[in-house]
């Protein structure tokens, strides 16, 4: 099947850089003491509900966050359920595991990404933010996180 649409990635910027790891605190204090990163703040374990690979997934996940100049660092620990995170940890592998990029439209971006036969692997809502993976590993050999910043409701 023959393709003519293309999605302009060159308009994107990375925004954040994401690893798994199954302890975050200990690579947290690593890579703070071995790159002078800014101290890591730590959700703790909450629990989070996702769409992976078309079903829904309830899991428990530790996040850490720090910046490296303009770049947010978000390092994931699993603590319990089926996602994309137990698919990399599985495979025996921890470490950057996504780049994140920010968009206006998640739902736009995912069309375009499939009109080019890439789908999203998991999205779901945390905080203010959607988010999309996209299975871009065939294309860059790492996933794409599409970030949109849910917008405030305005008080009356």
């Amino acid at each position: 099947m023959e393709n003519n649409f293309k999605f302009d990635l060159g308009v994107l910027k990375v925004d954040q850089l994401g690893f798994v790891y199954k302890d975050i605190k200990k690579q947290a204090e690593l890579m703070t003491s071995v790159f002078n990163l800014p101290k890591f703040i730590f959700s703790g374990p909450k629990n989070h509900s996702y769409i992976y690979k078309g079903k829904e997934s309830e899991v428990i996940l530790d996040v850490g966050i720090s910046r490296m100049s303009n770049t947010q660092l978000e390092l994931i620990q699993l603590i319990e359920g089926e996602c994309l995170y137990s698919g990399f940890l599985d495979q025996g592998k921890e470490g950057l595991q996504h780049i994140g990029t920010y968009v206006e439209n998640v739902q736009n971006s995912i069309n375009d990404f499939e009109k080019l036969g890439i789908k999203p692997i998991q999205t779901g809502r945390v905080l203010r933010h959607i988010f999309a993976y996209m299975d871009t590993i065939e294309v860059f050999g790492i996933i794409i996180e599409l970030l949109e910043l849910m917008k405030r409701k305005r008080k009356r």
